[in-house]
């Protein structure tokens, strides 16, 4: 009887697992190169990660279910979206973001970004309606320049189709 009620436990996390997958973190991303930049300065990620000469790019955006409520509708709504697209993570490389030199503290949601199986970039992430920008330790908010662009770059992921995602 234990043992039925077990293995019924484990098929339905499973099963919700498939439908909300979960996020695991067990390691953080390396440290950026040294970030040097006046308030209201424009830069791209490309200038501080430190990238692989071998690109073999993978995103992850997680995102808290509160934020998941408010996020712009050109995203799509799932707990974990995924892009393997070498263009699309390229584009956010090149997306031009504004160093504001504030910190935005109540994000949850996040980005993670691998480069032949290797972290590189790791930051707090908001995509939402009325807030669109990163939150990292090392820069803290940052806001693009162009809000549609930015946006467009996150509307081309797609839905995580995996139960468990492991990030390493």
């Amino acid at each position: 009887m234990i043992k039925r009620f077990f293995i019924t436990l484990v098929v339905l996390l499973v099963l919700y697992g498939f439908y909300k997958p979960f996020a695991i973190q067990l390691k953080n991303s390396q440290e950026f190169n040294s970030f040097n930049l006046d308030a209201n300065s424009v830069f791209k990620l490309k200038e501080y990660i430190k990238t692989e000469k071998k690109r073999n790019y993978k995103a992850y955006l997680v995102f808290n279910k509160e934020e998941l409520d408010n996020l712009n509708t050109n995203i799509p709504k799932w707990n974990v979206l995924k892009c393997e697209d070498e263009k699309v993570i390229t584009d956010l490389f090149n997306s031009e973001l504004s160093y504001t030199g504030a910190d935005a503290a109540t994000i949850q949601s996040k980005i993670y970004v691998y480069s032949e199986n290797k972290l590189i970039f790791e930051s707090e992430i908001s995509l939402d309606r009325n807030s669109i920008g990163l939150q990292n330790k090392e820069f803290g908010w940052v806001k693009p320049i162009a809000d549609k662009d930015f946006i467009n770059i996150f509307s081309r992921f797609k839905r995580y189709n995996l139960p468990v995602l492991i990030i390493w």
